[in-house]
């Protein structure tokens, strides 16, 4: 990728019994990733499953081996937060890079 590298942390909400027989939800830092984050500008829009999503940034990373992402993922730069809106595989089959569509939260 082209560009200046920044490094973000992937999280995963996940549910954890609590020993009293509920269950404690958390966001739980996974791995972190370099690669490149570009703005959008503010009235682009992405057609997703028949709604109109706004997305704010893109992340365009080199494929991580190991990992998976989706759409229930989050990532996180500081106190920045941002909801993956969409996980595209640029390389079609070969798993060279991905493009992270992204809508940054307040």
């Amino acid at each position: 990728m082209i560009g200046p590298k920044t490094q973000m942390g992937l999280r995963r909400y996940t549910e954890t019994p609590d020993g009293l027989g509920g269950f404690s939800q958390d966001w739980q830092g996974l791995r972190k990733l370099k690669g490149v984050l570009s703005s959008i500008s503010g009235d682009e829009k992405l057609s997703q499953n028949r709604e109109s999503i706004i997305q704010t940034h893109n992340f365009y990373i080199d494929y991580p081996v190991g990992a998976t992402i989706t759409e229930r993922d989050r990532f996180v730069l500081g106190t920045r937060k941002f909801d993956i809106i969409w996980v595209e595989n640029m390389g079609a089959n070969q798993n060279k890079a991905l493009k992270v569509t992204l809508k940054e939260i307040s």
